[in-house]
Order: structure tokens, then sequence, then C-alpha cells
């Protein structure tokens, strides 16, 4: 199982802190990305990605607590019992 926890707004349009899916060999960040939003019915990749399927800048993507721009982007792999968090952009002023 990868354990996916979401934060900030992604977790108020959600209305929960987390969910586990199912690892499979071969996931890399993408695939898990795609397999959680056909887990939750309310649509969230829009708020991480952009209509290419790139993050938008300023979302966050960690996978075991290190970001994925220092690792292997979107295709950085995912083995079972890891933790992926999912932060969107912020906005403030």
């Amino acid at each position: 199982m990868v354990q996916i926890q979401f934060f900030s707004l992604i977790r108020m349009l959600l209305k929960r802190d987390a969910i586990e899916i199912p690892w499979a060999d071969g996931d890399t960040v993408q695939s898990v990305l795609e397999k959680t939003q056909q887990q939750i019915a309310t649509p969230f990749l829009h708020k991480l990605l952009d209509e290419d399927g790139e993050p938008h800048a300023g979302t966050i993507i960690l996978v075991n607590r290190k970001n994925i721009l220092h690792l292997q982007g979107q295709q950085t792999p995912v083995t079972d019992n890891d933790v992926l968090a999912f932060f969107p952009p912020g906005a403030g002023g």
C-alpha cells in the first residue's frame, strides 16, 4: 500500500487527511497521482497539475519527505509502504 497525505486546500476540498491505495510494481509519482484521482470522486488534480499534466508553480509533492523536484520529478519511482504528500500552491499576502 501507498499512503497519500493531503494538505492545505486539497485537504479542505476532499474533506479527508489521507488515503491508502494499492501499490503495483513500476508505480511512479505520476501513476500514483492518477490512481489516487480514480479512487476519489471529487476532482483535485487540477489543483496540483496544469493542463499539460505538469505541476503548477508552487505545487509540492513529497515522497517520503523528499521533494520530487530533487528526485526524478513525476517519474520518481514509488515503492510499497511509501508515503506521498500533496501540497497545492499556496496563496497569501
